[in-house]
């Protein structure tokens, strides 16, 4: 039973960073897609647009590498993305993971059940 507490204590404790991991994540895979759909866009047109097309390129890579830079920087807390659900972060604890989703705006922990573990 203290385990527990334990747990949501330290969960607790990442709260401020992993709010401001999970707005940069929403943030630059929001970036990402407008992005692609620009490029997209543009596709045909390579030959006129060529210069637009190389900035939306390395503005893409950008945002794509700092996206991996945050993920790995997940990984390093100890917790991990939920392959399911890409905004919900996962921090083991004893007796089971305790998942946290959404807009990372509130402090709600919920256990997952052994049907959500499975990848």
């Amino acid at each position: 039973m203290n385990t527990k507490n334990l747990a949501r204590k330290d969960a607790e404790r990442l709260m401020p960073l992993l709010r401001s991991i999970g707005r940069e994540m929403r943030e630059r895979t929001k970036a990402i897609d407008h992005l692609e759909l620009r490029l997209d866009a543009l596709a045909d047109a390579r030959h006129a647009h060529g210069e637009e097309i190389a900035s939306l390129e390395s503005q893409l890579s950008n945002h794509r590498r700092e996206l991996r830079r945050v993920e790995n920087e997940v990984g390093q807390l100890g917790c991990n993305l939920d392959a399911d659900h890409p905004l919900r972060i996962v921090i083991p604890a004893e007796g089971g993971a305790l998942a946290y989703e959404g807009p990372l705006d509130d402090t709600q922990y919920y256990r997952r059940t052994a049907l959500d573990q499975r990848t």
